[in-house]
């Protein structure tokens, strides 16, 4: 009897620390996603497809027999909710789609791809009055004056970005200046993947842009032109106004995963609520933009931030970033404040890098 009871004994302790080794080996998951955007005064962008779903995972995504929906490249779009698609008549129009009973039908009349901004003198940076929280890099607020100049509407898409790449016109043919990544290097870049065609073009790098919009005759924004057209040249949080606060109701961006929770970027102009007083989609959210400015933390502190139609500070020694505005779908709310800036490499092509162009 003794026997049995110590062999009983025995196997308790097997089967228990048994248990405990599981536990061990399993560990805790740790969500480093927060890590992948910018620190307050130093250019720390996400790296390729590092920056991927935050542990709790995406949000649920309807059954068919849950109401009617349209697929999106990876996003869905519900009943009345918009995209975008160029017009077809070549580059310039976008038709505005609504999703009915699981379609896409059109809605209305093309509209230009281009807005007109006119020259203005605004408050450029955070405002320690109106947001709650300011970084190191995008404090004093300051006046600047800006001439008048022409913007995309919209981020620039796959389907321009292709056509550029068709052309010959955005290469990687230069290995020192890498211009792209495709869907072949990882599935989360837009290019290559036929039904993203209208998102917005993810996996460039500086001189991509840089490319491309050289390619249609215009160029990218300087940092104090993105801004205040972000602004609509007045002083406000976000470049829909003071409110509602950052959601998925007016950006596409993180909430319980990146992306409204579909671990994608959404098709151009999907959330109408968020665009600016001018007509400017996707200001806030969906990719990062790349601006020409040379990133300085301590830019706006000095006599050159306040001139008149500023191209930033000159190129530095070392560390040399460009200047990344407008947060996106991997970011959260504090992200999708207008005044938010960072700065990334040229040749970073982050899977949430993107850009519009001006003349």
């Amino acid at each position: 009897m003794k026997i049995k009871i110590s062999m009983l004994l025995i196997l308790l302790m097997i089967f228990a620390g048994c248990a405990g080794d599981e536990d061990d080996e399993g560990g805790e998951v740790m969500n480093d996603s927060d890590n992948a955007g910018a620190v307050d005064d130093t250019p720390e962008l996400p790296d390729d497809d590092t920056a991927g779903p935050s542990d709790d995972g995406p949000e649920e995504r309807p059954d068919e027999d849950k109401g009617s929906f349209c697929f999106a490249g990876g996003a869905l779009l519900y009943e009345n909710e918009q995209q975008f698609i160029p017009c077809g008549s070549g580059e310039g129009k976008f038709q505005r789609q609504i999703c009915q009973n699981g379609k896409f039908v059109n809605a209305g009349d093309c509209i230009s791809g281009l807005v007109d901004i006119p020259a203005s003198e605004f408050m450029m940076g955070c405002s320690e009055t109106l947001e709650s929280k300011c970084n190191q890099d995008n404090v004093p607020q300051h006046t600047v004056s800006v001439s008048a100049f022409t913007i995309d509407r919209f981020e620039v898409t796959v389907a321009l970005f292709e056509a550029c790449i068709e052309a010959g016109a955005c290469t990687n043919g230069n290995a020192d200046e890498p211009q792209y990544r495709t869907s072949e290097d990882t599935d989360s870049c837009n290019i290559g993947n036929p039904d993203r065609a209208n998102h917005p073009v993810n996996c460039v790098t500086w001189y991509g842009a840089k490319a491309l919009c050289e390619w249609r005759g215009m160029r990218l924004p300087t940092e104090a032109e993105w801004e205040t057209a972000a602004k609509s040249g007045k002083p406000q949080i976000y470049p829909w106004g003071n409110s509602p606060a950052a959601s998925c109701d007016v950006a596409v961006m993180r909430s319980s995963a990146n992306g409204c929770g579909f671990n994608s970027t959404f098709p151009i102009g999907s959330k109408p609520a968020g665009a600016t007083e001018n007509g400017l989609y996707d200001m806030a959210g969906n990719v990062a933009e790349f601006t020409n400015d040379w990133y300085l933390a301590g830019f706006y502190s000095t006599d050159e931030a306040s001139q008149a139609d500023t191209q930033g500070p000159g190129e530095p020694d070392q560390n040399a970033f460009k200047v990344v505005r407008g947060g996106s779908y991997i970011y959260g709310d504090d992200k999708m404040r207008a005044s938010f800036r960072s700065g990334a490499g040229m040749d970073d092509s982050a899977i949430d890098f993107g850009f519009r162009c001006v003349k």
